[in-house]
């Protein structure tokens, strides 16, 4: 039997990485973060990984 395995959603290793956002998109993201009971860093990778999984749906 053949499973499949979507690897993009196992935990790989975590990495630090510094970006520089305006402060109003940081509050921004950070209210919605909170509202969703999710990290800032969780949120981003959420909102990275939809718009990686829209862009791919794309021709």
């Amino acid at each position: 039997m053949l499973v499949e395995i979507d690897l993009g959603r196992i935990r790989p290793k975590s990495v630090r990485i510094n970006i520089s956002l305006p402060e109003t998109m940081v509050r921004r993201i950070d209210s919605h973060a909170k509202a969703g009971h999710m990290s800032r860093s969780a949120f981003l990778a959420q909102a990275a990984r939809e718009a990686i999984e829209r862009a791919g749906r794309k021709p």
